[in-house]
Formats: C-alpha cells, sequence, structure tokens
C-alpha cells in the first residue's frame, strides 16, 4: 500500500463471494457508484468481510478501473466507512458469513452506511408497535410449529410462507385449503414456479419441512394482492438520504408479475411499469387518490420509525401491495434495495439519482457534515 492509498478518502461495499472474475453480483451498480465516487474524490474498492487481515487492518478487495475498464484487485487500508451488500442465500449462508460482519459492524474506528436490517419477523415486531402502521401490517408470525401455520389459516382460509430473509420471490409459497385437498404454489429456491396438489394435513406438513429445511420462515395471511386479470402486482417505493442526512422519496414503481403466478418479483419474470399509470388504469379516481396517499404517508413514516429503533440507515426499499378494495399493505422493508425497476420503467434520471445520493450521503459522512449514531 503507498501513501495515495492510505490517505485517499474510501468506501468500501461489502459482498459475499461467488465464482467468476471479479467474485461477487451487482458489478454494474458497483461501476456506477465507482463513476460517481469520482466527481466527490471517493474511492470505492469492494470486498468480502472474511478477506479482511485484521492484524494490518488492510483488506484484499477490487477496484474497477474507469479509465481501463476493467477490475483490478489489490491490497487497501480497511476503509473507515462501508456500506453492506452482502446477500444471503439461506440461513446457513447468513451464519458462515455472521461473525465476519458483526466484526466490522462493532470495530470502533469503522462506520457503516446504513445497518442492515434483520429478517421479517424482527421488522413486523417493532412495526407493529406502532398503532398508525399496525392496520396497514399483515399478521405475521414464526413458523416455529405447523400449529402457527393453522393459526392463520384458521383466521384467513390461506396462508403464505416465505423465508425470513430476503427472497427476490423465490422460496415462497401459498398455502389453499379446498374441497378436494391443498393446493400450494409459488417459487422454489432456484426460482422455478411450482402448483401442486396434496390430499390432505399430512402430506402438506411433509412438504412443507422438506420445503423449509434449513431456513427460518414466516407465515401470514395470503391476501389477493393481483389486478382483475389475475396478474399479482405490488409497489415498490426507494427512499434514500440525502447529503443532509434527511429522508426523500427517489422513485416509486409498480412490478407486474404473469398472470396467475404468486410473486411479482422482476427475477421472477414479472414487468415494471409507473406506479401512477398503472393505478389510473386500474382503479376509479377517488380510490387512485386514496392509495397513492397512503403510499406516500407509508413511505415517510416507515422510515422514521425503523430508524428510531434500529439505527441509522442509507437507503430502505418498501414494498407495498394493494387489494382490490384499496388497502395498503407494507409487505417488506429491504434494507438493501435493487435498482433495476426504474430502468425497466424508463425513469432513467430516477436510477442516477438513486446511485448518486449513497455516494453524496457518503461524502457527507466523511467530511462529518451530518452526525448519528453508529
Amino acid at each position: 500500500m503507498n501513501g495515495d492509498q492510505v490517505k485517499t478518502p474510501t468506501l468500501g461495499i461489502t459482498v459475499c463471494k461467488t465464482r467468476g472474475t471479479p467474485p461477487f453480483h451487482e458489478t454494474a451498480y458497483f461501476k456506477q457508484l465507482t463513476r460517481e465516487g469520482q466527481k466527490l474524490g471517493i474511492r470505492v474498492i469492494v470486498f468480502c468481510p472474511k478477506d479482511v487481515d485484521w492484524a494490518r487492518r488492510s483488506v484484499s478487495a477490487w477496484r474497477y478501473s474507469v479509465r481501463r475498464g476493467q477490475w483490478i484487485a489489490a491490497c487497501y487500508p480497511l476503509p473507515m466507512l462501508i456500506y453492506d451488500r452482502c446477500y444471503y442465500s439461506n440461513t446457513r449462508h447468513y451464519l458462515e458469513y455472521k461473525p465476519y460482519v458483526n466484526k466490522l459492524a462493532t470495530d470502533p474506528q469503522i462506520r457503516l452506511l446504513g445497518r442492515p436490517l434483520g429478517g421479517k419477523w424482527q421488522t413486523y415486531t417493532f412495526l407493529a408497535e406502532d398503532p398508525d402502521l399496525r392496520p396497514h401490517l399483515p399478521e405475521t408470525r414464526c413458523l416455529t410449529t405447523m400449529q402457527d401455520l393453522y393459526t392463520i389459516l384458521g383466521r384467513y382460509r390461506s396462508a403464505v410462507i416465505k423465508p425470513n430473509g430476503g427472497s427476490h420471490g423465490q422460496g415462497v409459497a401459498a398455502i389453499l385449503p379446498g374441497k378436494d385437498g391443498i393446493r400450494v404454489r409459488g417459487r422454489t429456491r432456484s426460482n422455478q414456479t411450482f402448483d401442486h396438489r396434496l390430499a390432505n394435513r399430512s402430506q402438506m406438513e411433509q412438504w412443507i419441512s422438506r420445503f423449509t429445511h434449513g431456513s427460518r420462515y414466516v407465515v401470514q395471511p395470503y391476501l389477493p394482492l393481483c389486478t382483475k386479470d389475475g396478474r399479482p402486482f405490488d409497489v415498490r417505493i426507494l427512499m434514500q438520504k440525502g447529503e443532509r442526512g434527511d429522508w426523500v422519496q427517489t422513485g416509486m414503481a409498480v412490478r407486474v408479475g404473469k398472470p396467475q403466478t404468486l410473486t411479482s418479483n422482476l427475477h421472477g419474470g414479472g414487468k415494471a411499469v409507473k406506479a401512477e399509470a398503472f393505478f389510473s388504469r386500474h382503479y376509479a379516481p377517488e380510490l387512485r387518490t386514496h392509495i397513492l396517499e397512503k403510499l406516500q404517508w407509508l413511505s415517510t413514516q416507515v422510515p422514521i420509525r425503523i430508524e428510531s429503533r434500529h439505527g441509522r440507515m442509507v437507503e430502505v426499499g418498501l414494498d407495498v401491495g394493494v387489494d382490490p378494495q384499496g388497502r395498503v399493505w407494507l409487505l417488506e422493508v429491504n434494507s438493501k434495495p435493487g435498482r433495476s425497476v426504474f430502468l425497466l420503467t424508463g425513469e432513467k434520471e430516477i436510477r442516477r439519482r438513486s446511485i448518486e445520493l449513497p455516494m453524496r450521503y457518503a461524502r457527507a459522512l466523511l467530511d462529518g457534515q451530518v452526525g448519528g449514531s453508529l
């Protein structure tokens, strides 16, 4: 490491290793962060938490050279500011990385751009404490025993089970009892759609045990969050910190799935459309106004509520469902949101701003212009 490497303000991005060169996902996004960082005098490096040399406080990392158009591996001082973009495929994967990530998060010389959230259950428990937010939260239980599932089925007739960690719609299944047995449909962990008929509860329990094996799950009511022609949809709202440390809504778009599928995720073949155009097409004017007002209200309240309990955040993605009666449901809060939805809607300016804001916030933190707890 030379003197310039030590002096240069640096944002480190943590990732889970994959196969390939460079050995991580989201390379296009990290290239864009690098270009934005250049304008602000910030170097961006990408590394795996397992590759930190704590004795030397250095790390083997990758840096994208804009001039050369390629990724370069080198050793750098351990950055003082870190942006967590680690994605875990299951509980085992998460536990494998947990000690390394925790060591970074608890080091007194390191600041996190924002603390990653826990799973769906942890997020639900503290959001449900807010009486104003609670009506917008589907009842959620940890799927610890089959009785948790039967409790939801007893109250709502149908249920959906989801991995406690982020899933892109993968590993999600709807449980739909009927006169001729039980229907289970959804997506596998490898993103394959399925639709099975099970004869009885015993078969259902065996199937769920295999399906959820090795991962923590939650169970919720199955809500009819789809268009009149059977296309599932949800609203992605991206909230980010600006350079002054205040929350701003970067963008809002609707993700629409294929007819008769369970989820609207883009990874599962869904498409993205602009929010106002979608609601104008599918809802009457008064109901549309009510829905959009509720979406705006949730976007302002949820980040503040989460941050008050969880610690500093840099961005959150809110996934919101709307039922045929216009009731608005907060389905998920993601501390590591994607941005591709805005490219697919053609809103390139929103996409550009979604990359610019985290870097401006990082610059403000490096300069001491915004504070907040670690």
